[in-house]
């Protein structure tokens, strides 16, 4: 029997004895048989739709027990040797099926210690910041505010280096690119919106002179402050130049709920034993936490979530897995045998297919990882690489599979080294949580999403007539 989310069955402890292989792979999906081990050991693992977790009582020591869970060098090392192994067979697929996609002379030592090879950011490092990564995930063309938007995010690392004559050269040019490029950019403006665009240039043009005299000073905290309001900004212009939707999605999806742009989402998680979320010594009552769903990338699994959270589905559910590396919910019904959304019109399961946007593609990939497709070393235009990235659950070997279930992504650079993660491509990620992404460190099974909110996108969910 191979591992799938319909089995509800209390998982078992790994024997100590084990090979280090299985128990990594136990570590991450505690319910699977011995004849899937090989298969598992050589491919990733699912996120399982359901798994069965320690209660919070249990001691850091008890957990890690029951999910022989190695010691994290070691989970480190085999995550490192599983990237080399399967990029390797990534970047070899990819020269045989796809030779325009990286150059011939492409060396998988090179690959490896440059995992984001391709990153259209302002940093050598892989790109950790979800406000970024939506900005950079819009399908705009406009090279004057890419430009602008690159140069400002680069002023945090050369903050980070203390390279200040960099920050000040980046500020300047910044400010350069706004007072003589503005034309260029307002040219991807709609009419209706040309007048809103120019007040916020405007508006970004008022903090400059405070912006350089905080350079001037070495105020740290006063530039990254008002760098990121103008980030803010350009954000908006740039969603500004959005119109319609760049692309159609395959008919044969047209009966599932879409979201054609991107939608703002609120959610309130609490603990039912009253105890405080104990966030690094301070205490919360309750978590509430920001997120971004983007529609543009990921239409279907954005508009399923999206409209599931409108429908109220997710107030009052549980968590059913937190263990350091997801915090997953969704499940309506425990440990019985529901594990998704049913249509009450059809009285069936509804399911959604994988959709997988590679970088460069025109349209996501339904159905296929991107490993499947032969291109396994190719990166997602929305990546796993922010700490809160949002993605769907999925059964291991059925990638339509998912319905409800999804977990937040805990981006931790020791067990998923930044460029190296194991899941871009093989699920989809649906947006970004915007604030308050570092609560979600302390959530633990049993907790509870008392509250998930539409506030705001609510006119880009497209529904099939029959909903």
């Amino acid at each position: 029997a191979e591992l799938t989310s319909s089995d509800k069955s209390s998982s078992q402890p790994t024997e100590q004895h084990k090979p280090f292989s299985m128990a990594f792979v136990s570590a991450f999906t505690p319910r699977f048989s011995a004849d899937t081990a090989s298969r598992a050991v050589s491919r990733p693992t699912a996120i399982p739709r359901h798994t069965v977790a320690p209660t919070r009582k249990n001691s850091t020591t008890a957990v890690n027990a029951k999910l022989s869970i190695p010691p994290a060098n070691q989970i480190k090392e085999a995550l490192a040797t599983a990237a080399k192994r399967a990029l390797a067979a990534s970047v070899a697929l990819s020269l045989v099926l796809h030779p325009g996609a990286p150059p011939q002379d492409f060396e998988l030592a090179n690959a490896f210690s440059q995992p984001n090879i391709g990153f259209r950011g302002s940093s050598n490092a892989v790109n950790k910041d979800a406000e970024s990564l939506l900005r950079w995930g819009l399908p705009i063309k406009n090279k004057e505010i890419r430009e602008l938007q690159s140069t400002l995010e680069g002023i945090e690392r050369d903050m980070r280096s203390l390279k200040w004559n960099k920050v000040s050269d980046d500020v300047k040019k910044s400010q350069g690119i706004i007072r003589n490029k503005a034309a260029a950019m307002l040219k991807d403006i709609p009419a209706e919106r040309a007048d809103a665009a120019t007040e916020k240039f405007t508006e970004i043009q008022a903090i400059f002179p405070d912006l350089i005299a905080a350079v001037d000073e070495k105020d740290a905290e006063q530039v990254e402050t008002m760098k990121r309001i103008i980030l803010n900004k350009v954000g908006d212009v740039e969603q500004m130049m959005m119109v319609g939707f760049p692309y159609e999605v395959p008919k044969e999806y047209s009966n599932l709920p879409q979201l054609k742009g991107r939608a703002v989402v609120e959610m309130t998680l609490d603990r039912p034993s009253g105890e405080p979320f104990n966030i690094d010594g301070v205490l919360y009552d309750k978590i509430d936490v920001k997120m971004v769903i983007d529609g543009y990338n990921a239409p279907v699994t954005a508009g399923n979530f999206v409209d599931l959270v409108k429908k109220g589905f997710y107030n009052n559910l549980a968590i059913t897995r937190s263990d350091g590396f997801v915090i997953q919910s969704g499940d309506p019904d425990g440990d019985g045998p529901v594990e998704g959304y049913v249509d009450p019109a059809t009285k069936q399961l509804r399911t959604i297919p994988l959709e997988v946007f590679a970088l460069g593609d025109k349209e996501p990939t339904y159905g296929t990882t991107l490993e499947d497709d032969g291109r396994g070393a190719a990166q997602t235009v929305m990546p796993f690489s922010s700490y809160g990235t949002l993605a769907f659950a999925r059964e291991e070997f059925i990638p339509d599979s998912g319905s409800s279930q999804f977990f937040f992504f805990l981006f931790e650079p020791d067990l998923t080294p930044a460029g190296r993660n194991l899941l871009d491509g093989r699920y989809c990620v649906f947006g970004y949580t915007v604030e308050n992404a570092g609560l979600l460190k302390d959530v633990k099974v049993g907790d509870v999403i008392t509250s998930a909110r539409l506030v705001a996108g609510e006119e880009n969910l497209v529904l099939p007539s029959s909903s």
